[in-house]
């Protein structure tokens, strides 16, 4: 089974209530470390990682997929101060999380990710499929990579580079343009990539586990060993900004027992770990879905 993205959990989505959260290391931070993320059912959240501050950015609405506010696939910037989100399935709408003011700064493209500055948003154009980034207002829209099917962009940590999702296989290019390299094409489905912050290695999901269903792996940036993280359902991983947490989407039936069929999943939860796959963590409560994380601040 093909597995592209951690959108597999949209039909998941139940209503949000407040969650619990990780208490991974943040005293000694200089901000509060947050995770935005959607409910698969066209709502969008922020909390602190330890979750406290919850709020809904987004209206409420009742899972109505039509509906043009609907809104899924939350980037934070890296600083935590602005939400970029897909609204209505091809609007990319930034939110001014201190003030609450709302800006469609694009319309035409989904998946957005904040460079590293937070200065550029990368994101995939409708239709075309090609891989574009812009200025954070709007302007200045450029095509970095053209495809017919990419997916999932994400910046490398000097923001020189984006990586992205082409049928399975994992692709980057530099942010002006030129031509893309593989990174990692074999016989599996391999998506979600995200590097660790000092730029050595790279995660992604895919199904070489033999399951019916992904995992979620690490390998170095060069090439090199791959190393399995998870054993059951898992994708989405992101890393926290100092390196010392893995935040991802899993698998779950409703009673929590983490599966490594997709087909016998009914349930969606944030989970977090460290980078070598220990201590994995369940974040959100039993009663709620949850999918999607994005992780900033924390610097």
């Amino acid at each position: 089974m093909r597995v592209s993205s951690s959108r597999t959990f949209a039909a998941l989505a139940t209503v949000f209530v407040m969650t619990t959260g990780c208490s991974e290391n943040t005293a000694d931070r200089a901000g509060p470390v947050l995770a935005a993320f959607d409910d698969g059912g066209g709502q969008v959240f922020v909390m602190n990682v330890d979750g406290t501050g919850l709020r809904q950015v987004t209206p409420t609405l009742g899972d109505d997929t039509t509906d043009s506010r609907y809104a899924n696939f939350a980037a934070l910037s890296p600083d935590g101060t602005r939400l970029a989100y897909t609204r209505g399935g091809k609007f990319i709408e930034v939110a001014d999380l201190p003030s609450g003011a709302t800006t469609t700064v694009h319309d035409g493209g989904y998946q957005p990710a904040f460079s590293p500055d937070g200065s550029s948003i990368a994101f995939v154009s409708s239709g075309s499929g090609n891989i574009k980034i812009m200025n954070a207002d709007g302007s200045d829209v450029r095509v970095v990579a053209r495809e017919e099917s990419a997916s999932q962009v994400a910046f490398s940590p000097d923001g020189s580079r984006v990586i992205f999702n082409v049928a399975g296989y994992l692709v980057e290019v530099s942010v002006t343009g030129g031509e893309s390299r593989v990174v990692l094409r074999d016989q599996f489905w391999n998506a979600d990539p995200a590097f660790s912050p000092d730029g050595s290695r790279l995660l992604f999901s895919s199904n070489r586990g033999g399951d019916n269903g992904s995992e979620i792996y690490s390998m170095p940036v060069a090439g090199g060993e791959i190393t399995p993280l998870t054993e059951t359902y898992a994708v989405g991983p992101e890393f926290t900004a100092d390196g010392s947490r893995i935040l991802y989407t899993r698998a779950t039936t409703e009673a929590g027992q983490l599966v490594t069929d997709v087909a016998t999943s009914t349930h969606a939860e944030l989970a977090s770990m460290n980078p070598d796959g220990s201590d994995q963590k369940r974040l959100t409560p039993r009663s709620i879905a949850a999918q999607g994380v994005s992780v900033a601040g924390g610097k």
